[in-house]
């Protein structure tokens, strides 16, 4: 799944939650890294949404990472 925005990154966790922990901790990694590389492009594009975009997505991520992280 494509992850460009706050909507697209809750569904994502919402679909991972019936993985294993581990397993939602690396799709979770790897869509961080993703937005991540996604807010470069539009930096260097001067893509004030864009970037807002992503770095909204990259918290809802992370505060999940966090949540799983706590549990195990």
């Amino acid at each position: 799944m494509k992850i460009s925005d706050e909507i697209k990154a809750k569904e994502a966790i919402d679909m991972w939650r019936s993985k294993a922990p581990e397993e939602q901790l690396r799709h979770i990694r790897l869509a961080i890294e993703t937005l991540e590389l996604n807010q470069m492009y539009y930096e260097n594009r001067s893509n004030e949404k864009g970037i807002k975009r992503s770095e909204n997505a990259i918290k809802i991520l992370i505060q999940r990472r966090k949540d799983i992280e706590s549990e195990l």
